[in-house]
């Protein structure tokens, strides 16, 4: 199967939806004659999305390949050279765009920019032949709001098994000079709002009230000053995606709270990343892609992020146990490799015309 793969952000960038992209497209080169198209890092973005849609329509003229995937602001009028040479365009939609772009902390110019390209982008989604959401709410939400198509389905994000730490625990520990008989939650990542940083500084704080020797340390992206205006949360900024990795290594258990702020709670890299670090995950009850995923993974506590002393005291206890191990779990079902099978059986089928 010849797919070409056009997403409108640079691949080698830091962030979490860069970092996932290169590992996903690097698993379907394996099971797909794959061509990847990007921005580069450097300026004039809105110049490098004019040429990235014309050098996907010269591909897709060249190359005619069975599948044509779009992710971003890219894809409009490729898509529609798609269609006319019988092409197979897919999306992938990872959020309610237009919706968004109200919860952007930047001004009112900058939001209307970015609204224009939200409505875009989702003219794209709309026009595709195949969707792939990264939740089940956001599939259910937009077959409710604009159509059904049984070619749609969601899929959530994986690990790359080449991510994992080369460090052992101990020698995590000491890289980030941990204390031997100090509990370390550990949060990787970006710090966005929906996030919900501020869930984790009130349960530091809580953890402070109860004289528990815990301490919560984020990694990754900058915390602002309204989700942790007291400063009890201990943050590394900014740490790359291997030492991400060893502080995951380093952690006792790992943790990931979701601020409810958005259509789809997203499917984060980190979960998966925990998982195969084989790590204890903390995370909310009751929420698809998240607790479901650590119920399966069999090695997890759910708590409510909103009951703050309720939350603490549950981890408190359940961390006397974390000595026990869990080498026992099965964790390729949560790989890149399980979820790229997932999206080639469903290609597949879109382009055998097996759906009406």
């Amino acid at each position: 199967m010849k797919i070409i793969y056009s997403c409108s952000f640079n691949l080698n960038d830091y962030r979490g939806h860069s970092r996932a992209t290169r590992q996903k497209i690097k698993v379907l080169a394996r099971h797909a004659n794959l061509q990847v198209l990007s921005l580069s890092s450097g300026k004039f973005k809105f110049l490098q999305l004019f040429f990235l849609e014309i050098r996907s329509i010269l591909l897709l003229i060249k190359i005619k390949p069975d599948i044509f995937i779009s992710r971003g602001f890219v894809g409009y009028f490729a898509q529609k050279v798609a269609n006319y040479l019988k092409i197979k365009t897919v999306r992938e939609v990872h959020a309610d765009s237009v919706g968004e772009v109200k919860n952007y902390n930047k001004n009112v110019l900058e939001k209307l920019v970015y609204l224009l390209f939200a409505k875009l982008s989702q003219a794209i989604d709309l026009k595709s032949d195949m969707r792939i959401f990264n939740h089940p709410y956001l599939l259910r939400w937009f077959r409710k709001k604009f159509y059904y198509s049984k070619n749609d389905f969601f899929s959530y994000n994986g690990f790359d098994y080449t991510s994992k730490s080369l460090l052992t625990k101990k020698k995590a520990r000491k890289k980030f000079n941990f204390i031997d008989k100090k509990k370390y939650l550990i949060f990787t990542g970006s710090a966005s709002y929906w996030h919900g940083i501020n869930y984790l500084s009130n349960l530091q704080k809580a953890f402070n009230k109860m004289n528990a020797n815990i301490q919560i340390i984020c990694g990754g992206g900058k915390i602002i000053t309204n989700d942790d205006p007291e400063d009890v949360l201990i943050n590394i900024t900014p740490l790359n995606e291997k030492n991400c990795s060893d502080l995951v290594m380093a952690a006792d258990a790992c943790i990931v709270s979701v601020r409810k702020s958005r259509v789809s709670p997203g499917s984060p890299l980190k979960i998966y990343d925990y998982f195969l670090h084989k790590k204890m995950v903390i995370t909310s009850r009751n929420l698809k892609g998240y607790s479901d995923e650590v119920l399966k993974y069999g090695n997890g506590i759910l708590v409510d992020f909103n009951k703050t002393h309720q939350a603490a005291t549950k981890i408190i206890k359940k961390m006397k146990y974390l000595n026990k191990s869990k080498s026992a779990i099965k964790i390729y079902n949560f790989s890149w490799d399980n979820v790229i099978l997932k999206w080639i059986k469903f290609m597949k089928k879109t382009i055998n015309n097996n759906y009406s």
